[in-house]
Protein backbone atom coordinates (compact mmCIF):
# COMPACT_ATOMS: atom_id res chain seq x y z
CA UNK A 1 0.00 0.00 0.00
CA UNK A 2 2.86 2.27 -0.86
CA UNK A 3 0.62 4.25 -3.21
CA UNK A 4 -1.56 5.60 -0.38
CA UNK A 5 -0.61 9.09 0.74
CA UNK A 6 0.68 9.43 4.25
CA UNK A 7 0.83 12.49 6.42
CA UNK A 8 4.52 12.78 5.64
CA UNK A 9 4.15 12.98 1.87
CA UNK A 10 1.46 13.90 -0.61
CA UNK A 11 2.64 13.82 -4.20
CA UNK A 12 1.39 16.14 -6.96
CA UNK A 13 -0.45 13.29 -8.63
CA UNK A 14 -2.61 12.87 -5.53
CA UNK A 15 -3.95 16.39 -6.07
CA UNK A 16 -4.44 15.70 -9.78
CA UNK A 17 -6.41 12.55 -9.02
CA UNK A 18 -8.52 14.51 -6.53
CA UNK A 19 -9.14 17.11 -9.25
CA UNK A 20 -10.19 14.40 -11.72
CA UNK A 21 -12.55 12.86 -9.16
CA UNK A 22 -14.09 16.26 -8.50
CA UNK A 23 -14.62 16.76 -12.24
CA UNK A 24 -16.35 13.38 -12.41
CA UNK A 25 -18.51 14.47 -9.47
CA UNK A 26 -19.33 17.69 -11.35
CA UNK A 27 -20.56 15.65 -14.31
CA UNK A 28 -22.59 13.37 -12.04
CA UNK A 29 -24.09 16.26 -10.05
CA UNK A 30 -23.96 19.31 -12.33
CA UNK A 31 -24.14 22.69 -10.72
CA UNK A 32 -20.90 24.46 -11.68
CA UNK A 33 -19.39 24.22 -8.24
CA UNK A 34 -17.08 21.20 -8.06
CA UNK A 35 -15.31 22.36 -11.20
CA UNK A 36 -13.80 25.31 -9.29
CA UNK A 37 -12.59 23.07 -6.48
CA UNK A 38 -11.17 20.67 -9.08
CA UNK A 39 -9.26 23.57 -10.63
CA UNK A 40 -7.88 24.41 -7.19
CA UNK A 41 -6.69 20.80 -6.79
CA UNK A 42 -5.03 20.84 -10.23
CA UNK A 43 -3.33 24.17 -9.43
CA UNK A 44 -2.08 22.86 -6.11
CA UNK A 45 -0.75 19.77 -7.87
CA UNK A 46 1.29 22.06 -10.12
CA UNK A 47 2.58 24.03 -7.14
CA UNK A 48 3.58 20.84 -5.30
CA UNK A 49 5.24 19.52 -8.48
CA UNK A 50 7.43 22.63 -8.70
CA UNK A 51 7.88 23.27 -4.99
CA UNK A 52 7.57 20.28 -2.60
CA UNK A 53 5.70 21.49 0.47
CA UNK A 54 4.78 19.92 3.82
CA UNK A 55 1.31 18.38 3.94
CA UNK A 56 -0.01 21.00 6.38
CA UNK A 57 0.99 23.80 4.00
CA UNK A 58 -0.56 21.90 1.08
CA UNK A 59 -3.89 21.58 2.89
CA UNK A 60 -3.82 25.26 3.83
CA UNK A 61 -3.00 26.24 0.24
CA UNK A 62 -5.78 23.96 -1.02
CA UNK A 63 -8.27 25.79 1.19
CA UNK A 64 -7.02 29.17 -0.07
CA UNK A 65 -7.08 28.00 -3.71
CA UNK A 66 -10.63 26.64 -3.23
CA UNK A 67 -11.95 29.92 -1.88
CA UNK A 68 -10.16 31.93 -4.56
CA UNK A 69 -11.30 29.72 -7.42
CA UNK A 70 -14.94 29.69 -6.26
CA UNK A 71 -14.97 33.49 -5.88
CA UNK A 72 -13.29 34.04 -9.25
CA UNK A 73 -15.47 31.39 -10.90
CA UNK A 74 -18.70 32.94 -9.63
CA UNK A 75 -17.53 36.34 -10.84
CA UNK A 76 -16.67 34.86 -14.27
CA UNK A 77 -20.01 33.05 -14.61
CA UNK A 78 -21.87 36.15 -13.41
CA UNK A 79 -20.14 38.25 -16.06
CA UNK A 80 -21.24 35.79 -18.74
CA UNK A 81 -24.83 36.00 -17.55
CA UNK A 82 -25.07 32.25 -17.15
CA UNK A 83 -26.27 32.19 -13.61
CA UNK A 84 -27.67 34.21 -10.79
CA UNK A 85 -30.92 36.03 -10.40
CA UNK A 86 -32.27 38.16 -13.20
CA UNK A 87 -30.05 36.63 -15.87
CA UNK A 88 -32.02 33.45 -16.36
CA UNK A 89 -34.25 33.60 -19.45
CA UNK A 90 -34.88 29.87 -19.79
CA UNK A 91 -38.56 29.17 -20.51
CA UNK A 92 -39.46 32.84 -20.73
CA UNK A 93 -40.15 32.81 -24.47
CA UNK A 94 -42.51 35.77 -24.78
CA UNK A 95 -40.41 38.07 -22.59
CA UNK A 96 -37.71 38.15 -25.28
CA UNK A 97 -40.17 40.13 -27.44
CA UNK A 98 -40.40 43.09 -25.06
CA UNK A 99 -39.34 46.30 -26.79
CA UNK A 100 -40.36 45.23 -30.30
CA UNK A 101 -42.82 47.20 -32.39
CA UNK A 102 -45.44 44.95 -34.01
CA UNK A 103 -48.60 45.29 -36.12
CA UNK A 104 -52.12 44.68 -34.84
CA UNK A 105 -53.79 41.94 -36.97
CA UNK A 106 -57.12 41.66 -35.12
CA UNK A 107 -58.33 44.92 -33.59
CA UNK A 108 -57.81 45.26 -29.86
CA UNK A 109 -61.34 45.66 -28.52
CA UNK A 110 -62.14 45.80 -24.81
CA UNK A 111 -58.44 45.37 -24.17
CA UNK A 112 -57.96 42.10 -26.11
CA UNK A 113 -56.80 41.49 -29.69
CA UNK A 114 -54.02 39.92 -31.76
CA UNK A 115 -50.66 41.15 -33.05
CA UNK A 116 -48.26 39.78 -35.67
CA UNK A 117 -44.77 38.91 -34.43
CA UNK A 118 -42.59 37.56 -37.21
CA UNK A 119 -44.69 34.94 -38.97
CA UNK A 120 -47.13 34.19 -36.12
CA UNK A 121 -50.03 35.89 -34.38
CA UNK A 122 -50.02 36.42 -30.63
CA UNK A 123 -52.79 37.31 -28.20
CA UNK A 124 -52.39 40.90 -27.05
CA UNK A 125 -53.80 43.10 -24.28
CA UNK A 126 -53.75 46.85 -24.33
CA UNK A 127 -55.75 49.95 -25.27
CA UNK A 128 -58.37 49.64 -28.01
CA UNK A 129 -56.49 49.77 -31.31
CA UNK A 130 -57.60 49.25 -34.93
CA UNK A 131 -56.11 46.52 -37.14
CA UNK A 132 -52.99 47.62 -39.02
CA UNK A 133 -51.77 49.96 -36.28
CA UNK A 134 -48.32 49.64 -34.77
CA UNK A 135 -47.95 48.90 -31.07
CA UNK A 136 -44.99 48.43 -28.74
CA UNK A 137 -44.66 45.28 -26.65
CA UNK A 138 -44.03 46.43 -23.08
CA UNK A 139 -44.45 43.14 -21.18
CA UNK A 140 -45.44 39.51 -21.48
CA UNK A 141 -47.70 37.45 -19.24
CA UNK A 142 -47.43 33.84 -20.30
CA UNK A 143 -48.30 33.82 -24.01
CA UNK A 144 -50.16 37.14 -23.89
CA UNK A 145 -48.28 40.25 -24.94
CA UNK A 146 -49.00 43.53 -23.17
CA UNK A 147 -48.85 46.39 -25.68
CA UNK A 148 -49.17 50.16 -25.76
CA UNK A 149 -49.70 52.57 -28.60
CA UNK A 150 -46.80 53.91 -30.58
CA UNK A 151 -47.09 57.69 -30.87
CA UNK A 152 -48.82 58.75 -34.07
CA UNK A 153 -49.58 55.20 -35.26
CA UNK A 154 -53.38 55.70 -35.43
CA UNK A 155 -56.00 58.37 -35.17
Amino acid sequence: MDWLPTLERVAPWHWWVLGALLLILEVAAPGVFFVWIALAAFALGLVVFVLPLPVAVQVLLFAVFCVASVVLGRRYVGRLGLGGEGGDTLNTGASRLVGRTVTVTAPIVNGVGRVRVGDSDWRARGPDTPAGASVLIVAAEGTTLIVREVSGSWV
